[in-house]
């Protein structure tokens, strides 16, 4: 069989089709739901911009520190 079209690494699912089965069902998909829909979906949720980057790393770290020091603080007491 062919390769898919749209994606270039999958072979087609038919032998008179163009698209694999993941392309098609995101054709379908689109037709659905429209194209700029399903694009606002991808950026929204794929594409992190720098602030949001590093307000998850500040989230992060904020928990991570916080969990150590809860872990410190019940050492103290263990040992007292």
């Amino acid at each position: 069989m062919a390769q898919c079209k749209f994606c270039l690494t999958d072979t087609v699912d038919s032998w008179w089709g163009n698209w694999c089965e993941r392309c098609h069902k995101l054709q379908r998909l689109i037709s659905l739901f429209g194209g700029e829909k399903i694009m606002s979906i991808l950026e929204n949720v794929l594409i992190v911009n720098d602030e949001v980057q590093k307000q998850k790393i500040k989230d992060e770290l904020k928990g991570e520190l916080t969990t150590r020091e809860y872990n410190l603080r019940k050492r103290k007491e263990d040992d007292a």
